[in-house]
């Protein structure tokens, strides 16, 4: 049976909320557990409780950023990281796991304990969420907040035959133009090059609307697939192979999502059930393309 933990942030951090789950992927020959984690964080208390989240080699280069834009981001994708990593190996120690940058800045796990594990991250705002997974695996999340300013820079990215896709999905225009940037972004962290490649090439071919999800496929990248979904005035996309057979609740997932982002569980332990459809949030009215 699958299980879902909802707790309180651990101690040294304050009034914020993480949110821990998973699914699975099935090949021909073997199940993989994939681990997916929401974290939901306003602010680190202090330098002695960030030491308690960061390996010391992290730590080194925590201490040269200089904007609170990016320490807050750093942190906060890290600490996601983590939790979906510990989840997935039992490693208590968050400490204990060093997230190092690729050459293409993909995210790296070093763990003295477990090897062969990887992880993709994203964050906006205060949030953030990450999947940890086997290497027998590849995998890309992406997650991103409404808002004027993306919208506008996604509108002028995306090719016709995608805005032809706006009739797929029942939000608003502002929602679809969102979605497409995150199965997008999602994409390229599963391929590993993050957008350092024309946008053009990772052009979404369909979008298929299923009970309170959508599925997403490639023009360029058949052996993909997207599942994503929009909770409040967020939209959450997870890019996975097509070969494999997906087994998420994403009910559960949704209402374990809206929790964290509306923080109305404190120190709870739960199982999470229920649709969660009417956490539409800005996406609820539907706008015509331009």
């Amino acid at each position: 049976m699958i299980t879902t933990k909802y707790v309180s942030i651990d101690e040294f951090l304050s009034t914020n909320y993480t949110y821990t789950d998973f699914f699975l992927l099935k090949s021909s020959e073997k199940e993989y557990r994939v681990c997916l984690n929401f974290s939901n964080i306003k602010k680190f208390k202090n330098m002695t409780d960030i030491k308690e989240i960061l390996h010391p080699d992290e730590h080194k280069y925590f201490e040269t950023l200089k904007f609170s834009r990016r320490i807050n981001s750093y942190l906060l994708g890290r600490y996601s990281a983590k939790k979906a990593i510990s989840e997935l190996t039992g490693e208590d120690s968050i400490k204990k796991i060093l997230i190092k940058n690729g050459v293409f800045n993909q995210p790296i796990v070093v763990c003295d304990s477990y090897s062969n594990i990887h992880v993709s991250l994203t964050h906006s705002d205060d949030l953030a969420a990450a999947v940890a997974f086997s290497d027998m695996l590849v995998l890309g999340i992406d997650i991103e907040k409404v808002s004027q300013q993306i919208n506008r820079g996604v509108e002028v990215e995306i090719t016709q035959n995608e805005k032809g896709l706006a009739y797929s999905i029942p939000y608003s225009y502002e929602c679809f133009l969102l979605m497409i940037w995150t199965i997008k972004e999602s994409i390229s962290k599963t391929l590993k090059t993050g957008f350092t490649i024309p946008l053009n090439i990772l052009e979404v071919s369909s979008i298929e609307a299923l009970e309170g999800y959508f599925i997403s496929t490639f023009k360029n990248f058949p052996q993909y697939i997207s599942i994503s979904f929009v909770v409040e005035d967020y939209v959450c996309s997870i890019t996975y192979p097509k070969n494999v057979e997906i087994d998420i609740d994403i009910s559960r997932i949704m209402s374990g999502l809206h929790k964290v982002i509306s923080a109305e569980l404190v120190g709870a332990s739960a199982e999470l059930v229920g649709a969660s459809t009417e956490y539409e949030g800005a996406c609820k009215n539907r706008i015509e393309p331009i």
